[in-house]
């Protein structure tokens, strides 16, 4: 029986050496058929990797990512640069694969993506540089991260790279360019034909010139027609360059590179997005929205209720009250050049009952310099009484469901009508129409410290006491003055 057991034993040994080898294989090949086999770590890398730059030129450094094949949804790059050197003037998300921003600043970008992006060259943003000083300037990336889009954020990033530009004084003999229609090179615009001048430096015979999208082109050693100016129609979207160099002497100068930005197109369409349903409002409410540009990028949002002036903001945007009934709302999206796209939102608010204002009663009138006693009957709701007078706010009062809610302004009124409002808001942020009564601030008759006297006694009586007090401080300077000597 033992011997029946060991020879068994033996046999299996045999068979798992014979097999492992082939497990092993197998092993291997599904796991780098796996989609996580064939991932790489991620890198964060700058675009383009260098360059020649005059010293007040403008040029732009796109952060871009590799994800090694990985889907990811959550960046942050953080660049350092020589500030001695260069100066950071702006930032642009036009093309980014970014739809929510964090930050986006002159040295760090941290957005994330609604859609994961998985590929070799993710542009997250561009940075805009002048160059200050000559010399060598390295911008790198600092930090940053790449995240996962698996639910996690697992972290990807396994290299940040930097680049290296070369910055030199401009020649005296290289040509001076600038733009009428596109004075700024840092600027976006909208305007599709560009006008150019430039300087003719002593001793030049003529130029050569070349408008294209590369920032490093050099034009060719033919010089064009004669003249400092000249026009491009009809030019598509994005950043163009204008090179150009003079003919001189002893053959040709440095060329000089001059930045157009043009951005025709409008923000891509976008929706509103309300917390609750858009039917049936019952509380003040929280609204989302977000677009991009595929060329300048996003400058800003403002958003308009009712058609009342437009606000600048972000999202998400949230009420701290609104008015009962049908609003409409309207989120402007603007990008770098200016361009314009519009979303709209109808909400239907639930209503709450107006106030009723019992003090003053309408038509009433009231002594010159009386405060003004109100008192209004809010709705059966807990929340707060606002008061204005004639559009603006005097002040706001606790109030209970139903309670009766006093206030007592002591502001200056002038003579003359007047309207009070009272409006409730609800604890949910939610606006009654307003309450209005008129009333009258009668100059004929004068509140003085309790009572009302007939204006025609006090007018004359103040007045008199002015000119008794300006006596008064006339015979005291004098004295003063005749104490000196």
């Amino acid at each position: 029986m033992y011997k029946a057991m060991e020879k068994a034993k033996q046999q299996i040994n045999k068979l798992i050496k014979q097999v492992a080898p082939l497990a092993y294989f197998l092993l291997l090949i599904s796991y780098f058929s796996s989609p996580a086999a064939h991932a790489a770590g991620a890198r964060l890398f700058l675009s383009p990797p260098s360059g020649n730059y005059y010293v007040g030129s403008y040029f732009s450094v796109d952060v871009r990512v590799d994800t090694g094949g990985n889907k990811t949804n959550a960046y942050k790059a953080v660049l350092a640069y020589p500030t001695d050197k260069l100066e950071a003037i702006a930032v642009s998300t036009g093309g980014s694969i970014c739809s929510l921003w964090i930050t986006q600043s002159k040295t760090t970008f941290e957005c994330g993506a609604i859609q994961p992006y998985a590929g070799p060259d993710g542009k997250i943003g561009t940075i805009i540089f002048v160059a200050r000083a000559s010399g060598t300037a390295v911008v790198s990336v600092a930090s940053g991260n790449v995240k996962k889009a698996d639910g996690s954020g697992a972290e990807l990033l396994s290299t940040r790279e930097a680049v290296s530009f070369t910055l030199q004084d401009l020649p005296a003999n290289v040509p001076v360019v600038s733009s009428a229609t596109h004075p700024n090179q840092n600027n976006w615009y909208p305007i599709k034909s560009a006008e150019l001048s430039w300087s003719k430096p002593e001793g030049t015979t003529g130029f050569s010139y070349l408008l294209s999208q590369n920032p490093q082109d050099v034009p060719d050693d033919t010089a064009e027609e004669p003249g400092t100016t000249k026009t491009f129609n009809d030019l598509a979207d994005g950043a163009w360059y204008f090179h150009i160099k003079a003919q001189i002497e002893d053959g040709w100068s440095s060329t000089n590179h001059f930045r157009l930005q043009i951005d025709s197109e409008p923000p891509l369409p976008f929706e509103i997005v309300s917390d609750q349903k858009a039917e049936r409002v019952t509380r003040a409410p929280l609204l989302s929205f977000a677009t991009t540009d595929d060329t300048s990028g996003i400058d800003r949002y403002e958003i308009s209720i009712d058609g009342s002036t437009p606000l600048t903001t972000s999202s998400p945007y949230q009420f701290e009250r609104i008015r009962g009934g049908e609003r409409n709302i309207i989120v402007r999206a603007f990008d770098l050049a200016g361009n314009t796209r519009d979303a709209a939102l109808n909400l239907s608010v639930i209503s709450v009952p107006t106030p009723t204002i019992n003090q003053p009663s309408e038509g009433e009138t009231i002594p010159f310099l009386s405060p003004l006693k109100i008192s209004a009957a809010a709705a059966a709701q807990i929340g707060k009484a606002e008061f204005l007078i004639d559009g603006n706010r005097i002040g706001a009062q606790e109030s209970g469901a139903g309670q009766e809610v006093s206030h007592t302004y002591q502001g200056f009124l002038t003579p003359g009508e007047h309207t009070l409002e009272a409006i409730f808001i609800n604890a949910d942020g939610i606006e009654s129409e307003p309450a209005k009564v008129a009333f009258k601030v009668d100059a004929g008759m004068v509140y003085l410290f309790g009572p009302s006297i007939p204006g025609y006694i006090f007018y004359p009586l103040f007045l008199a006491t002015l000119g008794g007090l300006g006596w008064l401080g006339r015979r005291w300077i004098l004295v003063k003055v005749l104490a000196r000597h």
